[in-house]
């Protein structure tokens, strides 16, 4: 494995940035655009409020290289970047999860290693100090492929939620190299006290984790089951376990076509996640946000579609006063994307949304600030020429 530290070069989005005056200022603290590259493809997956800024996590490709990085970058408040990018390099294709922040003033981030001397895949975890400094590091996995997508804070330790394609005991269930949901157990060290396999024949995987009061809720998507709501190509599953690991229910919701599952929130009666179901005509998606019964995942209490006519997605949701708080994209024209962020109430009913840019901009997660605002990270321009991009907004989600 190798740590390496390299320049990235942070310049404005002009053409998405609602400031008239292009000098920082401290009212741009409040709203900003900020693109981070250059390179052939560089996509935020994650962003916290860290030390007075922000810290991102990326999956970043460098000039003249075709594999992938995991990058973490620190920025002041206003966007822009502090020092340089703490890079993560196996030597293969290296993925971005998540960051968590951590009691002690540090955090975590958890991500996908490729290990090129065994030809395998490890769930990549890192912890860092209060004061922004590498720690330590885990590699967490078994011969076969594991991906690190999440890390949750559990009653003691930590959950970590990805997918692995090692196969089920006596190969009865999943194939080998067909990828089941993953859920790892850690103590504070990054230790593995348990890790436990979910899924089925086809191909299933975790986009989420939260702790509730009898263990742990995934979301994530499955082809494998055909639960009665959901008889399509991919659905989105929910699976509720036990502190343990022990899987306690599970179900799936969908269509006829794919459908995606990927973040959710808990409420006093409930859980609500957001993804995206494909129309009738399977070739384009809404965002889809849905409330299910805390007791029984099988009850639906509400779900509702959102977004244009074209292609829309959603990736992150967050409670807020009024509700709820979701993120993505909407296609604003054939292959064009902007960012998209909608507030509904805690019916589902649409409070309002806005398209934020016209260029390829997608958003993969939302933080609330202490200002009372948003900051989004994700990702703006041409396939396989993507800048990260990072927007905070106002209360209202706007520029």
């Amino acid at each position: 494995m190798y740590r390496i530290k390299y320049i990235l070069i942070l310049s404005l989005l002009i053409s998405i940035c609602a400031c008239d005056n292009m000098d920082i200022t401290t009212n741009q603290s409040k709203s900003f655009v900020k693109l981070i590259g250059p390179g052939n493809s560089n996509k935020g997956n994650d962003v916290k409020a860290f030390d007075n800024g922000y810290l991102i996590l990326a999956t970043t490709t460098p000039i003249n290289r075709e594999d992938t990085d995991i990058s973490l970058i620190k920025t002041d408040k206003y966007g822009n970047q502090k020092g340089v990018a703490d890079t993560i390099n196996g030597g293969g294709n290296d993925f971005a999860g998540n960051i968590l922040l951590s009691e002690d003033g540090g955090f975590f981030i958890v991500g996908t290693y490729e290990d090129t001397l065994n030809d395998n895949q490890d769930i990549y975890l890192a912890k860092y100090t209060s004061e922004g400094n590498f720690d330590w590091e885990k590699f967490i996995g078994t011969s076969a492929n594991e991906q690190g997508t999440i890390i949750k804070k559990a009653q003691t330790g930590y959950v970590i939620a990805g997918s692995s394609d090692k196969a089920d005991p006596g190969g009865t269930e999943n194939p080998a190299g067909t990828k089941d949901v993953y859920l790892v157990k850690i103590d504070d060290e990054g230790n593995v006290e348990w890790d436990r396999n979910y899924g089925a024949d086809q191909v299933d995987y975790a986009s989420d984790v939260i702790m509730h009061n009898q263990g742990y809720l995934i979301v994530g998507s499955s082809n494998s089951f055909t639960e009665e709501s959901g008889l399509g190509q991919f659905d989105i599953l929910l699976i509720k376990t036990s502190f343990t690991g022990g899987e306690t229910h599970k179900f799936t919701y969908g269509g006829i076509f794919n459908d995606y599952g990927n973040s959710v929130v808990e409420t006093n009666d409930g859980y609500v996640f957001v993804g995206s179901v494909e129309n009738i005509n399977g070739d384009d998606a809404n965002v889809y946000v849905s409330k299910v019964d805390k007791s029984n995942l099988l009850d639906v209490i509400w779900n509702k579609s959102f977004g244009t006519t074209l292609d829309d997605q959603g990736f992150d949701i967050l409670k807020n006063e009024n509700g709820f708080t979701v993120a993505g994209n909407s296609e604003i024209s054939n292959g064009i994307t902007a960012a998209y962020f909608l507030n509904i109430d805690t019916e589902g009913i649409e409070l309002f949304e806005n398209i934020l840019g016209n260029y390829n901009q997608t958003v993969k997660s939302i933080e609330r600030t202490s200002d009372g605002g948003y900051v989004m990270i994700g990702n703006s321009g041409p396939e396989g020429y993507e800048m990260i991009c990072l927007m905070k907004l106002n209360f209202d989600g706007e520029l």
